[in-house]
């Protein structure tokens, strides 16, 4: 089917047409553009003429003419000539200005998605964006904010690159040390957006989620061996593996001891575990990828137990001091206190609930749960309210809403 067809080359093939046009015209200002264009063309002419044999010749060469009616305007209006590019010669053909592997191409693109210039959320937008087709609508809807803002932090981001006179193509392979950090961040900070969103109805945002683990997969590809996307994609996907197990039928949330874990994606489980194997996550690694590396392996022995009966709670207490040594965060720390709750009782949790926690809604609520298993209901009761007051999230406040109820 012609949609099925445009459907899929858009998702697949999306950032690399958009790479091949950058190496072709060096204009980011124009390039999404005219792709964007063409996709539509596509939709309307595909249905009536038939899908092209060479679907991917056909956008590029679409994407192209109107690169060259935009830059022919732009010559007419400053009436300068000739053009610095030429029309393509026919719909089927694909004339590359050089021959970079799809992989460099691809490559190109990530690294300058996480130009140093860029904000992190500038730079998953943009990645999201450029590499993945993800459409600025989408992007909005998935971080929760108006789609004006998401445009305007696009073309912000953009200028920035132009304005920093770094042209595409002069980034390669030797480029990614210095902005690896920059590209998993962006990875995982998509990924939490949608794994744990902070604000909104909905628990999770499974389709931003899924968009991040293919973002870190597309970067694994062309990088493989690099610990960080290693440990990143087993992170993500270990994490992934309960979603449809974190929502009852209702749409309330259910605690990890509560989840039924047959509904776990096992094969993502399998997955994580065989990446957690991977001969680069056996030399020292750096801080980025040993935090990432620690944070999968916890999810992995929360996997490897039939019922949370039977959790290893011990072993969770040492991976927590582990991880803590690397990334001492507040999340860590949060999550540590949990796992000695679990492993010696609730007043030991509540006592390792020392230093810097994090300041939004779960700190007090993970409170109120051991107070409430201690025996203290007014406190529990206290800790839920400011719990409520700091959630802006629909779902967890109504989780915390039930748990507050059934105090005695």
């Amino acid at each position: 089917m012609p949609a099925e067809t445009l459907e899929r080359v858009v998702r697949e093939e999306w950032g690399r047409l958009i790479a091949l046009l950058l190496a072709e015209s060096r204009r980011l200002d124009l390039v999404e553009d005219a792709l964007a264009d063409a996709v539509e063309a596509a939709a309307r002419r595909w249905p009536a003429d038939g899908p092209p044999s060479n679907p991917q010749a056909w956008l590029l060469t679409a994407a192209r003419r109107r690169i060259v009616d935009r830059l022919r305007a732009e010559a007419i209006h400053r009436r300068k000539a000739p053009l610095l590019i030429t029309d393509a010669a026919g719909e089927q053909e694909v004339r590359p200005a050089r021959e970079p592997t799809p992989e460099e191409e691809l490559l190109q693109l990530v690294i300058l998605c996480a130009h140093p210039a860029l904000t992190r959320a500038s730079a998953s937008a943009l990645a999201l964006r450029l590499v993945l087709g993800v459409t600025t609508a989408d992007i909005a809807r998935l971080f929760l904010v108006p789609e004006p803002t998401v445009a305007a932090r696009l073309t912000r981001a953009k200028k920035k690159i132009i304005t920093a006179g770094i042209p595409f193509g002069s980034v390669g392979a030797s480029d990614l040390p210095a902005r690896l950090d920059g590209v998993a961040e962006t990875a995982y900070l998509a990924f939490t957006a949608g794994y744990a969103p902070g604000s909104g109805p909905d628990l999770l945002r499974t389709d931003l989620a899924g968009e991040a683990i293919r973002l870190a997969r597309v970067c694994l590809r062309l990088c493989p061996g690099e610990p960080a996307l290693v440990a990143l994609v087993a992170l993500m996907l270990v994490q992934h593996s309960r979603r449809d197990a974190r929502v009852d039928a209702e749409g309330h949330l259910v605690v990890l001891a509560d989840q039924d874990r047959s509904r776990w994606h096992a094969d993502e489980i399998a997955e994580a575990r065989a990446l957690l194997a991977h001969p680069a996550l056996r030399a020292p690694v750096g801080a980025l990828a040993a935090s990432y590396a620690l944070q999968a392996a916890i999810g992995a022995e929360h996997a490897a137990a039939e019922s949370a009966a039977v959790t290893r709670w011990d072993r969770l207490v040492a991976l927590y001091d582990q991880l803590l040594r690397v990334a001492p965060t507040p999340a860590a720390r949060l999550a540590r206190a949990v796992a000695v709750g679990e492993a010696s009782g609730p007043e030991a949790g509540l006592a390792a609930m020392a230093g810097e926690l994090p300041a939004n809604h779960r700190t007090p609520a993970v409170r109120a749960e051991l107070l409430a298993r201690a025996g203290r209901p007014e406190a529990a009761r206290a800790a839920f309210d400011d719990a409520l007051r700091r959630c802006d999230n629909a779902a967890e406040r109504d989780h915390l809403e039930r748990r507050r109820a059934a105090l005695p």
